[in-house]
């Protein structure tokens, strides 16, 4: 299995898709090997990149609480927040961190207050609402906090100290935090596939370049770490390869299919 995350590893930092990276990730599929891009992204805003790879099978959502195989339509795995549970953590950041913005993903749409679309890709056609609990009606993937002022840095660690064990902050290189339900990251998400593909993790390449990718890094048989990784991507993996817009992905997945040949 080739586990991938895309913004910052798979697209260049111009958000487009390399065609050797392309290229590269279809040979691998095309020579057994389980393609499974892993992403912080929500499905709703990853229709581009979906396009653009042309690869519909396993892929992970939402920093791994979403597991879906595209061809099939198939939800195969979901790791859900209740939403009383998801309401009494915006009601204790927001009483912890004044002056924060959240915003709330759900199974079909975001429920966002205004200042967020400004901070994202894409953002689905729903306009801001004052209150994201007033827009809260379904189940919850995670919830995301922002503010005008705080650092990426002292959000993290006033949003950690909030949800404790409870829930799992990350970050992926803009400018909010993700809490995911429980302890669930994208390394929970792809033992779970691998285990149903009776792969092991040993068998298993990760790549990745931000916070939200360390865990998956630290899982994997074999991980890298972009060029432009962060810090603590690079230090969870094996290797630091070239950036994303040297293509770096498709240099190393080529390297590694040289090995099976």
């Amino acid at each position: 299995m080739i586990a991938t995350d895309i913004d910052g590893t798979m697209l260049r930092s111009d958000g487009t898709l390399s065609p050797r990276v392309q290229a590269a990730l279809h040979r691998a599929w095309d020579a057994g090997v389980h393609v499974v891009p892993a992403t912080g992204r929500p499905l709703m805003v990853t229709y581009d990149v979906i396009d653009a790879l042309e690869l519909h099978h396993y892929w992970v959502f939402a920093n791994g609480a979403i597991t879906r195989h595209l061809e099939r339509d198939e939800l195969v795995r979901g790791f859900w927040m209740d939403p009383f549970v998801a309401q009494g953590l915006v009601i204790e950041l927001r009483a912890a961190i004044p002056g924060a913005g959240f915003a709330i993903e759900m199974d079909r749409e975001v429920a966002h207050e205004p200042g967020f679309a400004a901070l994202v890709h894409q953002m689905p056609a729903n306009k801001p609402i004052d209150d994201v609990l007033d827009g809260m009606h379904s189940r919850v993937q995670k919830v995301v906090i922002f503010h005008p002022e705080l650092g990426i840095d002292e959000l993290y660690r006033r949003t950690g100290k909030v949800v404790g064990d409870h829930a799992t902050p990350s970050y992926s290189g803009l400018s909010f935090i993700e809490v995911g339900v429980g302890q669930v990251t994208k390394a929970t998400a792809l033992d779970a596939l691998a285990f149903d593909l009776g792969i092991d993790r040993s068998e298993v390449a990760a790549f990745g370049d931000n916070h939200n990718d360390v865990a998956m890094l630290q899982w994997a048989g074999r991980s890298f770490a972009m060029g432009n990784a962060s810090d603590d991507a690079k230090a969870a993996a094996d290797e630091v390869i070239l950036t994303s817009d040297e293509d770096g992905l498709a240099l190393k997945v080529e390297e590694l299919l040289s090995e099976l040949d």
